[in-house]
């Protein structure tokens, strides 16, 4: 399926790991269609491509999800068909419970995980109907694992990778392959980005952010990792050795984080 030309579909594709891959695809040959809130960045990241004409650009907000049938249509005409779709979008919380507005929360559910269900319910009829397709969640390590001030974000994330467990369950003998990559500390702005409790920017980045996995290096794995059919992949660097911490000795993961909260 990777070794010849092939038409994607990236949310989140105006910045960070959405960027990089498009990226990264596009200097491979293949088609992409870019989509984010922004289409001033889209039409940048489209113009940093070696082939604008196999770009396209279909400005979305993951939150609108009554428009769902809109962004497929527009996407599925910019090329004919849609081979893989990448559920990158999204946004980035950190605040307490007790804190969080509750429009933060939904916010978050409503970006992170709804819209990435209305994202794929959207193109699921056309993959069905051409018996073949990949589809592709970007979730995170925090979807495995509760932490402090990041429980909407934990929730989103962990919701992604069962729906998308869920879905994979239903559509493995019809032609569509499901994967679900969770990654690290990448070097993104999604920090910085993130929602405080009050809904404004938190406006600052973390130290296990700036010393992340460059998103370039991100968008190589991914690019190795989509070629197979593997579920669920996990990229980063030290900071994965959570999960089997997690697995295995779950006492001693959260003794170690409550001494980082110090």
């Amino acid at each position: 399926m990777q070794n010849s030309t092939r038409v994607y579909w990236i949310t989140g594709a105006s910045s960070g790991i959405g960027e990089a891959t498009a990226l990264q695809l596009a200097r491979a040959g293949h088609k992409v269609i870019l989509s984010a809130r922004r289409a001033d960045e889209l039409k940048r990241v489209m113009g940093l491509c070696p082939n604008p004409n196999n770009i396209a650009v279909v400005p979305l907000n993951l939150s609108e999800h009554e428009k769902a049938s809109e962004w497929a249509k527009a996407a599925i005409s910019a090329f004919g068909h849609i081979d893989v779709v990448i559920s990158n979008g999204g946004i980035g919380q950190f605040g307490a419970v007790e804190d969080n507005s509750w429009e933060v929360d939904k916010t978050i559910i409503d970006n992170n995980l709804l819209g990435t269900m209305a994202l794929v319910r959207s193109v699921l009829p056309h993959m069905l109907e051409r018996k073949s397709g990949k589809i592709v969640g970007i979730a995170s390590i925090a979807g495995k694992f509760g932490q402090r001030n990041l429980a909407a974000y934990s929730a989103s994330k962990a919701g992604v990778i069962l729906w998308m467990e869920s879905l994979r369950e239903e559509v493995f003998n019809r032609g569509i392959s499901v994967q679900v990559i969770s990654p690290g500390f990448i070097q993104t702005n999604v920090t910085l980005n993130s929602l405080n409790a009050s809904g404004q920017k938190l406006g600052v980045n973390s130290k296990a952010q700036e010393n992340g996995m460059p998103a370039e290096e991100f968008a190589r794995k991914l690019m190795k990792v989509i070629r197979g059919d593997k579920f669920h992949h996990y990229i980063g660097r030290r900071e994965l050795l959570a999960i089997p911490i997690h697995t295995f000795a779950r006492g001693l993961l959260y003794k170690l984080l409550r001494r980082s909260y110090r």
